[in-house]
């Protein structure tokens, strides 16, 4: 999945973000459609994190696939 599926489908996926960030208020979710920074920053708050914290954590539980191949993308240029 990528942030652009993510948003075409972002109602869709309130319970899912709710489920993932047990603190935060599925209400307050829906507004952030579009801005990760917003929900970074959001998550951060709620969950007690840092704000590079809260964005991993959103990259990390939202778009796992995605962290992985950026990961990958990483080691290979590394070799």
């Amino acid at each position: 999945m990528t942030w652009g599926d993510l948003l075409r489908d972002w109602h869709d996926q309130l319970e899912t973000l709710s489920d993932l960030f047990p603190h935060a208020d599925p209400s307050a979710l829906a507004r952030f459609r579009g801005n990760r920074g917003l929900l970074a920053q959001y998550i951060a708050d709620t969950h007690d994190l840092t704000l590079e914290e809260g964005a991993e954590a959103v990259e990390m539980r939202l778009l796992p696939s995605a962290r992985g191949l950026a990961l990958q993308a990483q080691l290979v240029a590394a070799e």
